[in-house]
């Protein structure tokens, strides 16, 4: 099991307003901060007192508790070091870096604290951080109003950055795994006929609508679909047998001018087709082993129960 990532503190910021900073900030190796009326010197000289009666002075006619944490915000950016993890977002990724053990600087954009390193859009294991993959209760912090906060979900967010998974996570990618082998060997089970209509069933859940059959033949029949976005058009070619000869026809039948890809499904491959690899980029060979992890996807599994039972 890989080790958690580990840090001692981990908060979130804004880089600038509205993101303002966030592209310089990440390709400078910068975090950015604001609180322009308050002398560095000050801060790095952990002169408190005088920046909180000057913090009072700028709030003044707001609720003192305002003051307060904008104080107490600057101190969590000043005081932080190298044990701890900074996050923010920008181009729908999540970004994550340390600090050096420098104090606050200055140059004509803002004050800022270099980093210990390069921000970084990866999980210790290489994951990119897509916004829309992560945890939710990690991926609100975008709307957080603020300037600063620490992540409360500590161990969730060790998690996400050291590319672990917890162990319901976990508990849950092992049935997954088992549901498909069942499925394949549910799928090798299948009547010729009804691994045609699991196909049609699997390519026309993932959103593509079926234009037409081009051909039907033993044992095997030929669908387009047309993504509905893009209009592009694609091939599902399904065999209940093939070899390297059939596919061979496929390549020369179906241009990659003509289609984004064709899909060659085949129920009971021969062994030179098994263990072809030079395959074209616009051919994809979907085996029952594949085709079982797209029907858990297009929520079949219930159907292939039904036609074993």
């Amino acid at each position: 099991m890989t080790k958690l990532m580990d840090f001692s503190q981990a908060y979130y910021i804004k880089l600038g307003r509205g993101g303002a900073w966030e592209s310089d900030a990440i390709a400078t190796g910068k975090l950015r901060l604001g609180w322009g009326r308050q002398a560095e010197d000050d801060i790095n000289a952990g002169r408190w007192d005088a920046i909180e009666l000057q913090l009072r002075s700028e709030h003044s006619g707001k609720q003192r508790q305002v003051a307060t944490n904008d104080l107490n915000r600057l101190r969590d950016i000043a005081e932080s070091g190298p044990d701890d993890v900074w996050i923010t977002f920008h181009q729908a990724k999540l970004w994550w870096a340390r600090l050096s053990a420098g104090e606050v600087e200055q140059d004509g954009i803002s004050k800022f604290r270099r980093t210990a390193g390069a921000w970084s859009d990866r999980s210790a294991t290489g994951k990119l951080l897509v916004v829309n993959e992560l945890p939710g209760k990690i991926s609100q912090l975008q709307g957080f109003r603020g300037t600063v906060c620490r992540v409360q979900h500590r161990e969730l967010l060790q998690r996400v950055l050291g590319g672990t998974q917890s162990p319901l996570a976990r508990s849950i990618a092992v049935h997954r795994s088992g549901l498909a082998e069942l499925l394949e060997q549910a799928i090798k089970d299948l009547h010729w006929k009804d691994f045609e209509t699991l196909a049609d069933l699997v390519f026309r859940e993932a959103g593509w609508i079926r234009v037409s059959v081009l051909g039907q033949q033993a044992k095997g029949y030929d669908l387009e679909l047309r993504e509905p976005i893009t209009e592009e058009r694609y091939v599902v070619q399904v065999k209940s047998r093939a070899g390297l000869q059939d596919l061979q026809a496929t390549v020369s039948g179906f241009s990659s001018n003509d289609y984004r890809k064709v899909f060659f499904v085949v129920h009971s491959p021969d062994d030179d087709l098994l263990s072809e690899t030079n395959l074209p980029d616009h051919v994809e060979l979907v085996l029952p082993s594949r085709l079982a992890g797209l029907a858990i996807d297009a929520g079949l599994s219930g159907w292939l129960e039904d036609k074993v039972s």
